[in-house]
């Protein structure tokens, strides 16, 4: 693709997200979206100024030097001023080779501390990101719509604790605590994000109490606390696709609904909010993954800045059980 083709889609773009860059809540959304943004294997994310670029095949690999001169011609408009530009290798990686080392961003403009990393707003909610090391980044920015769904049910809803199962760096539960639930308790399977969680909690004026942040496999919790007779009012269940620990694996397709039965036993007669993230599962399909007894109240999809030509691919419903 020619680099002022590439450019003029880039302020297409940008013209389309306008809205979120004047949005005082939120200062970190998806710039360009493969596809649905018209160049399949780009992603381009903006983080309060610092912008990621994320390459999923060898054609965009090529055209990088392009992609990011078009970046910087196009960030006048940005509304803010261009602090960095990072690029990320997300091909395909065959074998056994250690993915984290190689999904290390590299920094190719600008000024970028990785040992401070950088603090972003979604939806009011302070978040410390990492964009140099990891797949991930710390904050999930196709959850943003969901989120501010949820802050119009939180207030009415009469929840007075939560469990955040798969609970990843404790957004949920930051902003739920930010928006009248009393308690929120964090279970994951890596004590690294646990303590990225703590971090956020910091960032956000809440207190940290170690007893709220478990370490370990959440469908095991979810065992021990209905051996204790603990409950909760509202439980969050966002699991990985697919997941591997050393007793278990979890499959979306083959654990969704199994484990969702165990779950609403501490849970009984409260709320959930489920997530499938896959374009592999249908809406039908993630639908029949809950019990019968379950009622769906909410539902949604990524948010609007995730420009999509196909079906969506992020399924996410507030049920009440």
């Amino acid at each position: 693709m020619p680099a002022d083709k590439f450019e003029s889609l880039l302020k297409i773009a940008v013209e389309k997200r306008a809205l979120l860059f004047g949005d005082s809540r939120t200062d970190c959304f998806r710039l360009f979206n493969g596809d649905g943004d018209g160049l399949d294997g780009l992603t381009i994310d903006y983080y309060a100024g610092h912008i990621l670029v994320q390459y999923f095949s060898d054609a965009v690999l090529s055209m990088l030097d392009n992609i990011i001169k078009s970046i910087t011609a196009v960030s006048s408009s940005f509304h803010s001023a261009q602090k960095s530009v990072l690029v990320k290798d997300r091909r395909v990686i065959a074998g056994s080779a250690d993915r984290n080392s190689l999904w290390k961003s590299r920094i190719v403009d600008g000024d970028y501390s990785e040992e401070r990393g950088v603090v972003v707003r979604q939806n009011n909610t302070l978040a410390k990101v990492d964009l140099v090391n990891g797949q991930n980044t710390g904050i999930f920015l196709d959850m943003r719509e969901i989120r501010g769904k949820l802050e119009e049910f939180y207030p009415v809803s009469g929840i007075k604790s939560m469990i955040n199962l798969f609970s990843y760096t404790g957004l949920f539960s930051v902003h739920a605590l930010q928006n009248s639930i009393p308690h929120a308790v964090n279970v994951d399977l890596s004590k690294g994000v646990l303590k990225r969680a703590g971090i956020n909690y910091k960032l956000n004026g809440l207190a940290v109490d170690d007893r709220d942040f478990l370490y370990g496999d959440s469908m095991e919790w979810i065992k021990i606390f209905a051996k204790k007779g603990e409950v909760f009012n509202f439980g969050v269940f966002d699991p990985p696709t697919f997941a591997r620990n050393r007793k278990r694996n979890f499959s979306v397709k083959k654990d969704y609904y199994d484990s969702l039965k165990k779950l609403e036993k501490i849970i009984p007669g409260g709320y959930a909010l489920t997530s499938i993230n896959s374009y592999s599962v249908s809406l039908a399909e993630y639908q029949s993954c809950h019990p019968e007894n379950w009622e769906l109240l909410m539902f949604g999809n990524e948010s609007a800045d995730f420009i999509n030509r196909g079906n969506p691919y992020l399924k996410t419903g507030l049920w009440k059980i």
